[in-house]
């Protein structure tokens, strides 16, 4: 029990430690990518700091697993460099029974995870949407951007070519706005600039040199083109206030367990109807194809023995028919696959994310396999060893998560397939190393060691080439 406790106190602070850094990392790069839109709304900062809680729930759901690995690593590492367990082996322990205490644990763990991605997540991710939804309400000129379509502001689409920094003037401005009526109105300007009128409630577009392109909404086929030097167009919705609205769309990364299993029945109720049209369907056709084999003619018996030419007429008549009718069958057919397929999709969409909850969850335990063994028999501590090996195991476990994820969304392989493979592998993987570990097959300068090392040092350069 003694035993026991040590090791889990030797695994607690880098732990943390590693939790806080791979977080800290997250939160670097989730910065750097809205700072700047965010601070130029001029939001409050407790504003600032729920947008910052909301999206550390997705933050936690990869840094937990990743600090499980860094963490046997490093207290496992330095276990063995300090010869503990070696000491450990000469008093007759196993070093698996040390790694049994921590495998406990990081099942519980896991299953906690569990609880955090079916609960936690996604409505800290559906409320994190509704928040930075009300924020790009808030002044939306600000996610203006050259080369991006701009979408913020209410039935305007904006695109913009180019941008002068010093004066804020945009060029190649292309609009694309729906009337009342239902007519879009399209706006082609050389030039723009922008201005607030009503107190910064309204974004005025100074429009220079274009073309307005209309259909009359009461005659679709009257069109207008309507060339102007100069024109204004108000964008309304533009203020300080950060009004926000309840959203009662989920998507699939804002659902727990239940409602996605809502979504798959619903697809699954779909594809069973529309197979079932989709073969009543073929049936008919087929049927009618049977009756012209079976008789070797569509034309009637009676009518061809009362005239003979006749017979020629209504034969090719009847087959040009057949044939119309069965290219309307089978063009139905194909749109009832497709919509087969799409429901078959949406199915697969939604397990993958059910079965993804669990599978990251518990490659919390997973990793213990890799982690702990690869600490003993490296025979080295320390937070280098801990990232070089980390950071090569990872790279491949988030490999095949993503590969399978998208093999998964093209229908290519099922769904637990896709989400459980890199645990499989990885898992299969620790079995192994555990066993050579209790048989002491390698050390730490053993090819298999050195290739590792090695392959880390290759990651990790990549990391910050590209990174």
């Amino acid at each position: 029990m003694i035993l026991v406790r040590y090791v889990l106190k030797e695994l607690i602070a880098p732990f943390l430690a590693a939790l806080f850094g791979i977080t800290f990392l997250f939160v670097v790069d989730f910065l750097v990518k809205i700072l700047d839109n965010v601070l130029s709304k001029g939001l409050p900062a407790s504003t600032v700091l729920e947008i910052f809680a909301l999206n550390l729930a997705w933050m936690l759901s990869l840094s937990v697993p990743m600090a499980v690995l860094v963490s046997c690593l490093m207290a496992f590492g330095r276990l063995s460099g300090d010869q503990e367990i070696t000491a450990v082996k000469a008093a007759g322990v196993s070093p698996f029974s040390l790694m049994r205490p921590v495998l406990l644990v990081m099942l519980l763990l896991s299953v906690l995870m569990v609880l955090f991605n079916n609960w936690i997540l996604p409505e800290a991710n559906h409320r994190s949407v509704e928040l930075m939804n009300a924020v790009s309400r808030k002044k939306p000129h600000v996610f203006i951007d050259a080369g991006r379509l701009i979408t913020q502001f209410p039935d305007v689409q904006l695109w913009v070519n180019r941008i002068d920094p010093a004066s804020g003037t945009l060029y190649g401005v292309q609009i694309f706005e729906m009337e009342r009526k239902g007519a879009p109105r399209i706006v082609y300007s050389d030039s723009a600039s922008m201005d607030y009128v009503d107190n910064g409630a309204t974004l005025m577009l100074r429009l220079r040199s274009g073309e307005t392109h209309l259909v009359d909404p009461d005659d679709p086929s009257s069109y207008f083109r309507i060339r102007f030097f100069s024109q204004d167009l108000a964008l309304q919705n533009v203020d300080d206030r950060l009004e926000r609205r309840s959203r009662s769309y989920r998507s699939d990364r804002e659902m727990p367990v239940e409602m996605m299993m809502d979504v798959v029945e619903d697809a699954r109720a779909k594809y069973d109807t529309i197979s079932t049209e989709a073969f009543e369907k073929r049936l008919s056709s087929l049927a009618s194809l049977i009756q012209v084999m079976a008789g070797d003619t569509v034309v009637p018996k009676e009518i061809q023995e009362e005239s003979p030419k006749v017979d020629s007429v209504l034969w090719r008549r009847s087959l040009q028919r057949l044939r119309t009718q069965e290219l309307s069958t089978q063009r139905t057919t194909e749109r009832l696959k497709n919509r087969m397929d799409g429901e078959l999709k949406r199915e697969a969409q939604y397990l993958v994310e059910i079965h993804k909850k669990f599978s990251t969850a518990f490659a919390c335990f997973v990793f213990v396999l890799i982690g702990a063994p690869l600490g003993i028999m490296a025979r080295k501590g320390g937070i280098g060893t801990g990232i070089i090996y980390s950071l090569a195991f990872f790279v491949i476990y988030w490999i095949c998560l993503i590969g399978g994820e998208n093999l998964a969304d093209r229908l290519a392989i099922s769904p637990e397939l896709a989400m459980w493979a890199s645990n499989i592998i990885i898992g299969t993987f620790g079995i192994f190393i555990t066993i050579a570990m209790i048989r002491d097959r390698f050390s730490g300068d053993s090819k298999f060691f050195r290739a590792v090392r090695f392959i880390g040092r290759k990651l990790g350069s990549l990391t910050k080439r590209f990174g």
